[in-house]
């Protein structure tokens, strides 16, 4: 296996090429200031309007065949403007001209080539122009590439496809034009290209031929099709190697994150990567481009640090050298991926076995350091990350042994993947997402499942309308159920006998979630707007029993103490309010049942914190008609005149309640007698930042109307304390707005 290895790496380096067949991208617009004789410079954005001027002057395109110059509607229909009658009246134009320019060199691969380019025409095209397929001619000396540059115009269509060596690209003009951007694409001589059919507006661009000097070396694309079949052999042999862990092969450089893609890659590593790409494809291998990170953490050793601060650097100052010395920790894995054609596997860690590299692993300079002085007693450490550009491969064959390992989010994307190409025969989308499915259903027994969305699940299994998997899936659909969306549950059942889905929904009320609650009571009122007879009494008997899942989840549940309880019961305020809405809702369905408004209306009111009435009940019950509203709101009213029967007043005195807590017993005794006492109102307490700091601590976890303030004179300061009437002005400011809302009510 390890020749096998080695005889990858040797085949990749025999392959050689600065760049791509073809590049693209887009720029700022800026306004060229373009002059066409006869008609006057041109607007940007072209109107439409001047665009059918410009035809009206311009001639019909041709194209070359042979010696021979043709015009034939059939073969290619545009117009055309000649290089002559063209000026640039904006001379920054030349300046945005040589920038591109640099760009096209960098993705071509040609850097230290020196490039010119040549004004040759201004096209254009209107609905239903095109080209087909060619290659462009040798128009003049040291012509080796053609750069086109996009006027913003808003059309349709005109789709640039480019083909070099079995490899091709579309650039689409249309979307950056539409977007007033200026793009742009160039490419070599001996590509065959063609314009797709205009199918609205005006395609305009202007057309330069790239010159090299005459008598250089030619420059021209990388052919690597001689490569593509001894490595697809290659492969073929690796792949009985490959279990459930990718190959990671790497390319020659290293990128940062943000700007790693596929025309980002430099000098050889970009028909490498093409070859891998093709070699994979033939093979039957997956194949993705994305970075390897190596991480190491270790002793930092420079004698150019101030050690009586901590901080982290990634920019150390020029000049200043600093290496690792013992290494605490060091790993390797995929994080970054280029999209494709295909998900990616997510972030994956890869053992050193699995990467087929010539690139000594971690040596050199990393693209990314970090550096953090002394904190404490710990000494310096330095941080490296080395990001290699790479293609990670596995073969098809054993795409479940593989996704198997990844994390649900990632089998996720797939199921979706599979689910959009249901009917490709070649991806066998229903055998693995059957498979997957069960993946996923093992996994989340042993773990949470998160935030993602489960609808692909629902959606797979109502194509397969297998009741068996249904049955097993039974239980991960009921832990997921408010993470699958209304529609798809639709279609579940709309595939599905009620009865077979009926152990999904009891498990998933089981759990007394506000969250399913409100998706169940949304999904119920969904059924029932498509009842049949089957479909009734399956509702009917979720619909009876609704005050006791409503029991369960306890609504009127107050903020609890600690941290992550308040912030559920924040986000759920919204969840508590659409689930009385919808139960009102409900309760139009039993009009005439009595007992069940009751039951609701009691199980919704057992308890009225102000915060439940005000905020959540009261906004869920305003404006809505029936029965079950018209209780609510008067429990509501109720709970308001009582809230609201006496005005609250000042205190008589600066007596003030000790607050009845089980730490910070200390503190409280030593503030017993100030706070009970009806004529001290300040106390100042002299002592060390410990025992001050232990005290506004106690004070700061509790509710007491208690002011604070550090005085900072003499040694130690003073924790000045000043007794307020925050509960009384709370209590006043609750008054008033209850009376308000009870005005309201009763309007």
């Amino acid at each position: 296996m390890a020749n096998i290895n080695q005889r990858i790496l040797d085949l990749l380096n025999e392959i050689e090429g600065n760049g791509s067949f073809a590049t693209s991208g887009a720029d700022t617009i800026i306004i060229p200031g373009l002059h066409i004789q006869g008609i006057g410079e041109v607007s940007i954005p072209l109107l439409p309007s001047q665009a059918k001027e410009i035809i009206q002057l311009a001639n019909k395109a041709p194209f070359g065949m042979g010696s021979k110059t043709i015009i034939d509607t059939n073969v290619r229909s545009a117009w055309e403007i000649d290089a002559g009658q063209i000026s640039f009246l904006n001379k920054d134009w030349f300046g945005f001209l040589t920038k591109i320019t640099k760009k096209v060199k960098e993705g071509l691969g040609i850097e230290n080539s020196e490039v010119i380019p040549s004004l040759y025409k201004f096209l254009i095209y209107e609905e239903g122009d095109f080209f087909l397929p060619h290659i462009d001619s040798e128009k003049e000396p040291g012509m080796f590439g053609t750069l086109i540059i996009g006027l913003p115009s808003a059309h349709t269509g005109g789709e640039l496809l480019i083909r070099f060596d079995g490899r091709k690209k579309c650039v689409d003009f249309s979307i950056q034009t539409n977007d007033y951007k200026m793009p742009y694409a160039a490419f070599f001589a001996d590509c065959e290209h063609e314009i797709k059919q205009i199918t609205s507006g005006f395609r305009a661009c202007i057309v330069y031929n790239l010159l090299q000097n005459v008598g250089s070396q030619k420059i021209e694309g990388v052919h690597i099709d001689r490569y593509i079949g001894p490595m697809t052999d290659l492969l073929k042999s690796l792949s009985d190697s490959i279990i459930n862990t990718p190959k990671v092969i790497l390319l020659d450089h290293q990128y940062t994150p943000a700007n790693f893609s596929c025309s980002s890659l430099k000098h050889h590593d970009k028909p490498r990567a093409e070859v891998l790409f093709q070699a994979a494809a033939r093979a039957g291998y997956y194949a993705e481009l994305g970075l390897l990170t190596h991480y190491m953490e270790g002793q930092l050793e420079s004698d150019d640090y101030d050690y009586g601060y901590n901080y982290r650097n990634k920019n150390r100052k020029s000049g200043i050298e600093s290496s690792m010395g013992e290494v605490y920790e060091e790993y390797s894995g995929i994080e970054y991926w280029v999209d494709g054609d295909i998900p990616s596997l997510g972030k994956i860690d890869i053992d050193e076995k699995e990467i087929l590299t010539n690139v000594k692993i971690g040596k050199g300079k990393p693209i990314e350091e970090e550096e953090e002085g002394y904190t404490g007693n710990a000494g310096m450490t330095l941080e490296y990350w080395y990001h290699y550009g790479a293609v990670i491969l596995w073969p098809k064959s054993r795409h479940i042994d593989v996704l198997s390992t990844v994390p649900v989010s990632v089998k996720l994307k797939w199921l979706e993947y599979y689910l959009e190409n249901w009917d490709n025969a070649e991806l066998n989308s229903k055998e693995y997402a059957i498979k997957l499915i069960i993946c996923v259903q093992e996994e989340l027994i042993l773990q949470e499942s998160g935030e993602y969305d489960f609808s692909s699940v629902a959606s797979i299994l109502s194509k397969l309308r297998d009741v068996h998997l249904l049955e097993k899936c039974s239980l991960m659909l009921a832990n997921v159920f408010e993470k699958i969306q209304i529609k798809d549950w639709m279609v579940l059942f709309e595939n599905y006998q009620p009865a077979s889905l009926a152990l999904v929904v009891d498990l998933a009320a089981q759990r007394n979630d506000i969250f399913v609650v409100v998706h169940f009571l949304e999904l119920i009122l969904s059924l029932n707007e498509k009842s049949s007879t089957t479909l009734g009494a399956f509702l009917n008997k979720y619909i009876l029993q609704m005050p006791s899942y409503l029991d369960a989840i306890n609504l009127p549940e107050r903020p609890g103490t600690d941290k992550h309880q308040r912030n559920k019961q924040v986000r759920s305020k919204g969840t508590r309010i659409e689930i009385l809405g919808k139960v009102i809702a409900l309760s139009q369905i039993q009009t005439a049942n009595a007992d069940w408004i009751d039951n609701t209306v009691e199980v919704i009111t057992r308890s009225m914190p102000r915060e439940y009435v005000n905020n959540v009940l009261l906004v869920a019950v305003v404006n809505k008609q029936g029965e079950l509203a018209e209780k609510l709101r008067q429990k509501c009213q109720e709970d308001l005149k009582k809230r609201t029967a006496e005005k609250p007043i000042p205190p008589s005195d600066w007596r003030r309640n000790v607050p009845e807590v089980k730490r910070d017993k200390k503190v409280w005794q030593i503030l017993k007698p100030f706070l009970e006492s009806p004529t001290q109102e300040i106390f100042e307490y002299r002592e060390n930042e410990t025992y001050r700091n232990e005290m506004t601590n106690a004070i700061t976890n509790v509710t007491v109307d208690l002011a604070m303030e550090t005085i900072k004179k003499g040694s130690p300061y003073t924790l000045k304390l000043t007794k307020t009437q925050a509960s009384y002005e709370m209590n006043l400011r609750h008054w008033k707005e209850d009376v308000a809302l009870l005005k309201s009510l009763l309007i």
